[in-house]
């Protein structure tokens, strides 16, 4: 998917196929039967303004740090998803090659299958220290503790001890963009892949963006097109509206590798579990958290 011209990459080792190797297998395309899909039900409505708005959770890295997971899971995921310039050990994030034969579209190449691989290597990493036993206690422990906060802060719940339910994507997209390349996300709101008003997104790079030069772009409201750069570090999470506010990320023009997770957290009320799109395949699965 693309938008604009690219920045510039001097020698760019990725020119053709997708800006990113993603695990994740969902797609959504147009099905006639969605002019009489009624939608999601939600009867509390859209969200309150207030939990919309942009922000940025920090969190302890000495506590939640996802990297080491991701860096042990890349290695075990083999050559279809990349390497490290040294095989024997697991390098910084940013040092991690994806081969650009494993960003070909379906049509020229391998990324279905490479996407495929890695997604089902995500959905399999339970065992303990891994990826999701990891990402389980952030969201748990930090992402809804703070999303419930803001609720009660804007009257959508009575008090921070009123019980309500969420539903986070689990296994999270985990991205990989590697550089130099000419390939870029293009500006797109997640409502057109069939997510819902009633949940919000949750984006957490992993790699740093003094090395990668490229982090993702959002229009600070809804249809506003005044894209700016989420400028925040690793040991940092985002927050956003993504599915009414459109997001795009340029090029990688260095030859680090842009690492990030990101997922979605639906909201009880506002958000239908049983809901899916027209279209939609291999949706995200999703848990249910009460707290």
């Amino acid at each position: 998917v693309e938008m604009a011209p690219p920045p510039e990459a001097s020698d760019p080792a990725y020119v053709s196929g997708t800006a990113t190797l993603r695990s994740a297998k969902h797609t959504a395309r147009y099905s006639k039967a969605r002019k009489d899909d009624p939608g999601p039900v939600a009867p509390r409505g859209a969200l309150p303004a207030e939990v919309m708005e942009t922000s940025v959770i920090s969190y302890d890295r000495s506590v939640h740090d996802l990297a080491p997971a991701v860096a042990r899971l890349l290695k075990r995921a083999g050559p279809a998803v990349g390497s490290w310039p040294d095989p024997d050990r697991c390098g910084d994030l940013e040092d991690f090659v994806v081969p650009a034969q494993s960003l070909r579209d379906s049509k020229a190449g391998s990324c279905d299958e490479a996407q495929a691989h890695l997604a089902d290597v995500v959905a399999a990493d339970e065992s303990r220290g891994g990826l999701l036993q990891s990402f389980d206690a952030f969201v748990c422990e930090r992402v809804l503790p703070e999303l419930k906060r803001r609720l009660a802060a804007c009257g959508a719940l009575p008090n921070e001890h009123e019980p309500v339910r969420f539903w986070y994507q689990r296994p999270p997209t985990l991205r990989l963009q590697p550089g130099p390349s000419t390939r870029f996300v293009r500006a797109h709101a997640d409502a057109d892949y069939g997510h819902q008003h009633g949940e919000l997104n949750f984006w957490m790079p992993l790699t740093c963006q003094s090395r990668t030069k490229t982090t993702i772009w959002l229009e600070s409201e809804a249809g506003a097109g005044d894209y700016s750069p989420l400028d925040i570090a690793v040991g940092q999470c985002a927050m956003f509206h993504g599915t009414s506010r459109r997001h795009h990320v340029p090029a990688n023009p260095t030859s680090s590798t842009r690492t990030s997770i990101d997922f979605r957290v639906g909201v009880e009320g506002y958000f239908d579990p049983g809901w899916s799109m027209k279209g939609t395949r291999a949706d995200h699965s999703r848990r249910e958290a009460r707290l």
